[in-house]
């Protein structure tokens, strides 16, 4: 533990600080975040058209096994249509 006669003022403080060096860190510091924040948005850009490119092709690949058995699409679209309508008016009731 320090005396209080062995602590430094912060007037002895600001005499052994070289402002240069510490704009320098600073600028360096600043560099450093930027360049963190623009890799990061580089690999969130990545992801996010990865993640639309697989929502396209699923998309894609759904509306052709649609067209591939309409019959069954329509049986199904159907079924679920009536069976939202029945859950929606027993609800309000």
């Amino acid at each position: 533990m320090l005396n209080l006669t062995e602590r430094k003022s912060p007037r002895s403080l600001r005499h052994n600080i070289d402002l240069g060096e510490l704009y320098d860190q600073i600028d360096s510091l600043r560099n450093f975040v930027s360049d963190l924040a623009s890799s990061l948005g580089k690999g969130a850009v990545r992801r996010v058209d990865r993640a639309r490119d697989y929502a396209a092709e699923t998309a894609r690949e759904a509306e052709d096994v649609m067209k591939d058995n309409f019959a069954a699409s329509l049986l199904l679209a159907l079924g679920i249509g009536v069976l939202a309508g029945y859950f929606l008016r027993r609800s309000s009731e």
